[in-house]
């Protein structure tokens, strides 16, 4: 009688559901590999938050454009400003009698024109308003909420990083006149302009301050509000 030999099969099902999962794990290698590429070739072009904390000290700010830094002289701004301020007329709106005769409707209405031509002449003192500093000419914006621009009187104002590192630059003059217990440097900081930045930081830490910075569009307009501008120090 003949042997039958029995050839063992081997089960598709469990060959297929093998392959199925080797190809997905090797697609999920390849995605996780893609996505840290990309992310390792964007984090060179990101220009990081810095950490940030509260201080209460005065801000000293500071412009690095063209790879100059500029002073601000915000001090003086908000001095003059606030001077300003106070001398603008109240301009107080008249109420209109309770009891109304003619006397008394035509006395309201004398005080209504004066009321008008105070707030015109408000207005028209708002739009004038000017400061003048070395670097900057300073208006009011009135397009939006109320704040003061500064608009550069040169485009080749500020000190280089060479100037920076003289003792008889400017910069190094000012941080002579702020004290590093009340007072840290706030930088506003153009894309062009990190070098210079980071020489103005490292004079100022040697020097005892802390150091705020805010990262700017390159023609994006430098404006402080009603309540002034906010860098927390890094």
């Amino acid at each position: 009688m003949r042997r039958r030999f029995y050839k063992q099969s081997i089960p598709t099902q469990n060959l297929d559901s093998f392959l199925d999962i080797l190809t997905n794990t090797v697609g999920v290698l390849m995605f996780v590999g893609l996505f840290v590429s990309v992310v390792a070739v964007q984090s060179a072009t990101i220009v990081r938050t810095p950490v940030v904390s509260d201080s209460d000290k005065v801000p000293q700010f500071f412009e690095v454009r063209g790879n100059k830094v500029i002073p601000l002289d915000s001090t003086t701004v908000n001095r003059e400003f606030t001077n300003f301020s106070n001398s603008l007329p109240s301009c107080d709106e008249p109420e209109l009698p309770i009891n109304l005769d003619v006397y008394s409707y035509q006395y309201y209405q004398q005080q209504r024109q004066e009321y008008h031509n105070c707030i015109n002449n408000k207005i028209s003192q708002v739009k004038n308003f000017r400061i003048q500093t070395a670097h900057y000419e300073i208006r009011i914006n009135l397009n939006s909420s109320i704040g003061l621009i500064y608009e550069p009187l040169r485009s080749d104002s500020g000190e280089s990083t060479q100037e920076l590192m003289q003792v008889s630059s400017e910069f190094h003059s000012l941080l002579k006149t702020f004290n590093p217990q009340t007072d840290y440097l706030a930088f506003i900081v153009r894309p062009d302009s990190f070098v210079a930045f980071r020489r103005a930081r490292e004079i100022a830490w040697q020097k005892g301050f802390d150091v705020g910075w805010e990262p700017m569009q390159q023609d994006v307009p430098i404006e402080f509000s009603s309540q002034g501008r906010a860098v927390s120090v890094q």
